[in-house]
C-alpha cells in the first residue's frame, strides 16, 4: 500500500510505503499555521511504521533523515513528473499571443509572471518589493489565491494600488485562472518569478521550463536541484538579489534565450516516463 499523503493510515498484511513532500512546517515553522508538534508527532509515526519513505526531492530526503531519524536506506527519492496537455503545449504561438493580447493586453514575452498561492514560503511579498524597485516596465502578473498568512504577502501591493500614481498599473493579481488560461499566460511570459522561500519540489519551475518560459527560482530547498543550471537563482531572502535578476531578465535577450533552451532539457528529465521507472524500481526493489 502506497500513502500518498502524510497521515499515520496502516494496511495490514501488507508493505506500507508513505510519501512525504516536505518537511516545511518543521523547516520554516513560521510560514504554516499547523499545530507543529502534533505535525511532528504525525510524522515520527510514520518513520516509526513505514516500511520505506518516498520523497520527491533530494532535499526532502535528507530532510526526512536527519529531522524524523529515519535511515537512508529507508528513504528513496523519486522526484516527480511535470505534464502539460499536449494540445495546450502545442497550440499555435500566434494564436496564443492573440488570445493574451484581446483579453489581457498582453504583447508576447512582454511581461512577468508569478502565479501559485499566496503564502509566507512563496515570498510573494519580496517578489512584489523586488519588481517595484526594479524599474522595468513590463507587467507583473500574479496568479493565485490566498492561502494561510497572506496579509503580510500582498500588504505592499495593496497600499500601492490604495495610493494610485504610476506603480499601481505595474501589478495585475487574478485570484482564479483556467488551467487553459493559466498555460497561455505561463507560454507567453517573459520569465516566470518563483523565488520561494522553500519547496520540496516546485512543479512551477519546470511547467515554466516546458512550456519554454525562462524562470528565476531561488538557491533555497530543492529548488537549485529541480531547476539545476536551467534557471537564474537568487538568495529568495535578498530583495536586492531578486531585483537584479528581474532587471537582467528584463534587459538580456540572450539570457532568457538561454535559459529557455536549458529549460527545455531541464524539464525532459522529468518526464512521466522517467518518474514511472524511478517508482517501478523501487516496487520491484521491496517486493
Amino acid at each position: 500500500m502506497h500513502w500518498t499523503a502524510t497521515l499515520p493510515l496502516h494496511a495490514t498484511n501488507a508493505l506500507n510505503i508513505y510519501t512525504i513532500h516536505d518537511l516545511i512546517p518543521l523547516r520554516l515553522p513560521h510560514s504554516t499555521t499547523e499545530n507543529k508538534s502534533a505535525y511532528r508527532r504525525l510524522c515520527n509515526n510514520i518513520a516509526k511504521k513505514a516500511d520505506h519513505i518516498v520523497v520527491v526531492s533530494e532535499t526532502t530526503r535528507q530532510d526526512v533523515i536527519r529531522l524524523l531519524g529515519v535511515p537512508e536506506e529507508r528513504v528513496t527519492n523519486t522526484y516527480q513528473a511535470v505534464k502539460v496537455p499536449l494540445e495546450l503545449r502545442e497550440r499555435p504561438q500566434e494564436e496564443v499571443a492573440l488570445e493574451l493580447e484581446g483579453i489581457f493586453n498582453l504583447g508576447w514575452k512582454d511581461y512577468f509572471l508569478y502565479f501559485g498561492a499566496i503564502e509566507p514560503k512563496k515570498n510573494v511579498g519580496r517578489i512584489i518589493e523586488a519588481y517595484l524597485s526594479s524599474g522595468v516596465k513590463k507587467p507583473l502578473i500574479i496568479v493565485g489565491g490566498r492561502s494561510w498568512l497572506a496579509e503580510g504577502e500582498t500588504a505592499l501591493l495593496e497600499q500601492v494600488k490604495r495610493d494610485g500614481g504610476p506603480s499601481a498599473d505595474r501589478i495585475r493579481r487574478y485570484e482564479y485562472m483556467s488551467q487553459s488560461m493559466l498555460i497561455s499566460l505561463i507560454r507567453g511570459a517573459r520569465a516566470t518569478l518563483f523565488p520561494s522561500l522553500y519547496e520540496g519540489f516546485g512543479l512551477p519551475v519546470l511547467e515554466s521550463m516546458l512550456l519554454e518560459t525562462a524562470v528565476l527560482t531561488s538557491t533555497t530547498g530543492s529548488l537549485p536541484e529541480v531547476g539545476g543550471e536551467a534557471a537564474l537563482t537568487v538568495d529568495p531572502y535578498d530583495v536586492s538579489a531578486i531585483t537584479r535578476g528581474i532587471q537582467a531578465l528584463d534587459s538580456d535577450d540572450d539570457l532568457t534565450h538561454n535559459l529557455v533552451s536549458k529549460g527545455t532539457k531541464q524539464a525532459a528529465l522529468f518526464s512521466e516516463q522517467r518518474y514511472v521507472d524511478r517508482l517501478s524500481a523501487l516496487y520491484e526493489k521491496l517486493m
